[in-house]
């Protein structure tokens, strides 16, 4: 086979490649708009309904070594969306679900090192909880102590990002029965209005299967 011969078999395996490539592309970004919207969908009718029943929150959330929020109530629910342009249209870029709680007393912590209140805070942040901080220091500047008040508002939060590269939506949970966060990678056949049931039974506290559709 002559050079010309060869680059042209080359050329050809990349074009299909490059078409193959492009197929699936599009499939998969077929799939994640559907299970996208329908993810919507559905957290949208949620939020509607929990705003007139607005019930109280089940769970105990523990900030270790400070205290624990109970008996929080609901104060907000929503649902809102982004969408990007792809391909010559719209599609959802995320979806997202929060809900709020808001308790009664705020929790109160002393500090003695820097860095035991800088890890407090950034767990804190991360949790999307607000503080107030207040720092007792020498008069040559030196640190004594920090003064953290936790605002009693705990915000749960679902949220959905299209990954449309890889096929795949990526679904961070905050706070869903308990201060922390989890990400789970999923396809765009697990994120169905069964899976949207389910977090949403987690975080009412009723009998859920969550674990065995995101493993």
């Amino acid at each position: 086979m002559g050079l010309l011969d060869d680059l042209k078999q080359q050329a050809a395996s990349v074009e299909t490649d490059s078409a193959e490539q492009r197929r699936v592309y599009l499939a998969n970004m077929g799939l994640i708009d559907g299970a996208m919207r329908a993810v919507l969908a559905y957290f949208y009718e949620l939020a509607n309904q929990l705003k007139v029943v607005k019930p109280a929150s089940p769970h105990i959330y523990r900030v270790w070594g400070v205290g624990e929020f109970t008996q929080m109530n609901m104060t907000l629910a929503a649902a809102n969306s982004r969408n990007k342009s792809l391909e010559g249209g719209d599609h959802p870029d995320y979806v997202e679900f929060i809900v709020e709680w808001q308790g009664r007393e705020p929790l109160r912590t002393v500090c003695s090192s820097q860095s035991a209140a800088k890890h407090l805070k950034e767990q804190m942040w991360q949790y999307g909880c607000k503080l107030e901080e207040k720092i007792q220091a020498a008069p040559d500047g030196k640190f004594i102590r920090s003064a953290i008040t936790i605002e009693p508002l705990v915000p749960t939060r679902f949220r959905f990002d299209a990954v449309y590269e890889t096929g795949k939506i990526r679904l961070n949970l905050r706070n869903l029965a308990n201060l922390g966060e989890d990400q789970h990678v999923l396809s765009p056949a697990q994120c169905t209005p069964v899976l949207c049931e389910e977090l949403a039974k987690a975080m009412l506290g009723k009998p859920h299967h969550l674990a065995e559709l995101i493993g």
